[in-house]
């Protein structure tokens, strides 16, 4: 018994003194004596220790616990480059509301530069969702807004033929409508339905339909559309879209559709 206690006060002063090596280590060095850096963080450097985690920016560090969430700080610059501006506008990034232009062609010309010095374009940035548009307009960056208009009404283009979609009034489909034109592939799926997966979730109010008929355009899940070209029963949930008419017969296998 005695051997067992000698043991765990002996691993138990080993470990305290490891973690007071680790903290002395951390005070002169920003990083745990045996770490390794996490790379998933753009706007900071993290370094994962046995005991500390530590994030780094700029100048700054900050000691974390184990079990304490990694936020870093965001810290940033943005850098304009452009020596000449061609007038044209070129869009930066797009909403379900808005769509943000640049005053000319020059997005490979601005960069976000971070306290630890890290830098990405501005595109790379705003599409990996690093930074949201509204923080590099709030640093300054100038951009044109435009409001999106949303339509009424909604074609599909299936081999040449321009089909009109009978839509519903959800907010899923006032969604959709929104990100149009899109020029998309669907894959086939049981010999009676086209799928593509969409950029974005839409809002969902999902039911089991009591048939479903050719022509049907529905939303499985929340970012998954779907066209039957077959009728039949089913016992899954969508949120109906439209409906086509007029839908020509659909050969097997992957189509180009084009939404607008």
């Amino acid at each position: 018994m005695k051997k067992i206690f000698k043991l765990i006060f002996s691993l138990l002063i080993i470990g305290i003194f490891l973690i007071i090596i680790d903290m002395v280590y951390i005070l002169k060095f920003e990083r745990p004596l045996i770490s390794k850096k996490d790379e998933e963080y753009f706007t900071c450097d993290v370094y994962i220790g046995p005991f500390y985690n530590v994030i780094t920016s700029g100048d700054k560090y900050k000691v974390l616990m184990k079990w304490d969430d990694i936020e870093c700080p965001q810290e940033f610059e943005v850098i304009n480059e452009t020596i000449s501006c061609e007038d044209y506008e070129e869009e930066i990034y797009r909403t379900s509301d808005k769509i943000y232009y640049l005053p000319c062609l020059e997005s490979d010309n601005i960069k976000i530069r971070f306290a630890n010095g890290k830098e990405y374009k501005l595109k790379e940035v705003l599409d990996k969702k690093i930074l949201t548009i509204e923080d590099v307009i709030n640093q300054g960056l100038e951009v044109i807004e435009e409001e999106i208009e949303v339509k009424d009404r909604m074609n599909l283009i299936i081999d040449d033929i321009t089909y009109n979609v009978s839509l519903e009034d959800n907010e899923t489909t006032k969604e959709l409508l929104k990100m149009l034109p899109l020029n998309i592939e669907m894959q086939d799926l049981n010999n009676n339905e086209k799928y593509y997966y969409l950029d974005k979730s839409l809002p969902t109010d999902s039911s089991v339909p009591s048939y479903i008929n050719k022509g049907d355009l529905y939303l499985y899940g929340d970012d998954c559309l779907v066209l039957f070209y077959q009728d039949f029963n089913t016992i899954y949930k969508y949120t109906k879209i439209g409906h086509i008419d007029n839908l020509k017969d659909l050969n097997e296998g992957n189509i180009k559709v084009e939404i607008r």
